[in-house]
């Protein structure tokens, strides 16, 4: 199943980032990744992905800075970002405040986030 479509992951954890690679590669995504996010916002503008996953607490960039400083390059390419955190406490309210931004709990249902790329990808 050949797929245009390009799935960006933002991950500081090696085995969760690897995970979710082989996942959308199965389905037959292009997958691009990087391990924080000063490399995912290098990756972003290079590649142009149409959805990206990133976590939050990261080395270098974290995922909220990754979203905003990556916020204006949505007007000009659209992609859906969601935002993956194991912290439950944190405010999480700036999420609610971007375009296609959602937020996805560690643990978190591997079907249920790529049903929800599909989904996107499919009506994008």
């Amino acid at each position: 199943m050949a797929n245009n479509s390009i799935v960006l992951i933002v991950e500081d954890d090696a085995s969760l980032r690897r995970i979710l690679e082989i996942k959308f590669r199965n389905k037959g995504y292009q997958v691009y990744s990087a391990r924080d996010g000063a490399e995912g916002h290098d990756l972003i503008i290079k590649e142009k992905p149409q959805v990206l996953i990133t976590d939050i607490h990261m080395p270098k960039m974290d995922g909220k800075s990754l979203c905003e400083k990556t916020y204006e390059l949505k007007k000009e390419n659209p992609f859906l970002t969601i935002v993956i955190t194991s912290l439950v406490s944190e405010d999480h309210s700036w999420i609610d405040e971007m375009d296609e931004t959602e937020l996805m709990l560690k643990p978190f249902d591997l079907n249920k986030l790529t049903s929800r790329v599909d989904q996107y990808l499919g009506s994008a």
